[in-house]
């Protein structure tokens, strides 16, 4: 699929660093936005989901989703750049 070992290091290291930025902002009060959001969606019922708490649910689901994909790319380009070193030390 894509195939991370023809990069250069630079480039590898930059897309590691983007992914960490991406992680760092779609989980940023994470937590805190889905505690709060069950608690309206627990207190109001029906009316928070009239109110778009469901929606609310699925934005929050999806940078959740975001956040785990992010991290995932993140440690693949950090697996990658430890096994070029290797390499490298082997020398």
């Amino acid at each position: 699929m894509f195939k991370l070992a023809r990069y250069h290091v630079i480039m590898v290291l930059v897309l590691a660093g983007i992914l960490t930025i991406i992680f760092a902002y779609a989980t940023l009060n994470l937590f805190q936005m889905s505690m709060a959001n069950f608690r309206f969606l627990r207190e109001f019922g029906w009316t928070a989901v009239m109110e778009g708490g469901l929606i609310q649910l699925a934005q929050i689901i999806a940078c959740a989703i975001a956040a785990l994909l992010s991290y995932i790319g993140f440690k693949i380009c950090e697996s990658e750049l430890v096994h070029r070193y290797r390499e490298w030390q082997d020398r």
